[in-house]
């Protein structure tokens, strides 16, 4: 169920998450102030669908509170997932601005809050603000690119090498060398289907990386034993297929 939020609440929800995009960088506070006047915001309970695969939409979406899976379908079993997006993450910018349906399905994971940020007020900023079509070229380049990355991880590496390469993201890069603890954003269900692999294989990679000494699994927290070896088993081929 989602519904529609107005008055003053829903409104100064809206200008918080609008001034924190950094999609609206250096936007005069006034260009800012019209299009927050524009927009929308949607609340939606747990295990909504905000948008539909197939439908067009009438604007940019900004996550202001809980998370969004974003994800792809083949028939009602099988399903890709493509993004799980938190509080200050964007999508249906391709579709916004091009007027083409949505290409996958946009889920609230938990309680959330969605602003609609309008086609119209968007052309109308490109327009008459240099800086905010620049914010804008850099955003579509940088999905490119994560795109080609995504691609070419889909279609060569092993799934030892994405659960690796995963779970090296999360480490990020400070930290102790040797080791850390990770805490996993979502369920090992959704962060199968986001890896692009059945949940069993998810389960059966966990353990052989465990028992090789590299992780230890503790519910929803993976201790990273070793990050050296977790880098190199993700940018080599793995013997832990």
């Amino acid at each position: 169920m989602t519904r529609m939020l107005k008055g003053n609440a829903g409104r100064d929800s809206i200008e918080i998450v609008a001034t924190s995009l950094p999609l609206f960088a250096g936007v005069r506070q006034s260009d800012l102030q019209t299009v927050i006047a524009q927009c929308s915001m949607i609340s939606a309970r747990r295990d909504t669908v905000l948008a539909r695969r197939g439908e067009q939409v009438t604007g940019i979406f900004a996550v202001a509170e809980g998370s969004v899976k974003l994800s792809l379908r083949n028939g009602t079993t099988d399903e890709r997932v493509l993004r799980v997006l938190g509080p200050g993450k964007t999508f249906a910018q391709a579709s916004a601005l091009l007027g083409e349906p949505l290409p996958y399905d946009a889920l609230a994971l938990r309680e959330s809050k969605v602003v609609v940020i309008p086609t119209a007020a968007i052309f109308s900023l490109i327009e008459g603000n240099a800086s905010f079509a620049r914010q804008l070229v850099l955003k579509l380049a940088q999905s490119e690119l994560e795109l080609y990355g995504e691609m070419q991880s889909s279609t060569f590496m092993t799934g030892a090498q994405r659960l690796a390469s995963y779970l090296a993201q999360l480490a990020g890069k400070d930290g102790a060398p040797g080791s850390c603890t990770v805490q996993l954003p979502f369920s090992k269900t959704l962060l199968a289907a986001r890896l692009g692999m059945k949940k069993e294989t998810l389960s059966r990679l966990l353990r052989r990386f465990s028992s090789a000494g590299l992780i230890n699994v503790t519910r929803g927290e993976i201790d990273i034993r070793d990050r050296d070896r977790l880098n190199a088993a993700a940018e080599a081929t793995s013997q832990l297929e």
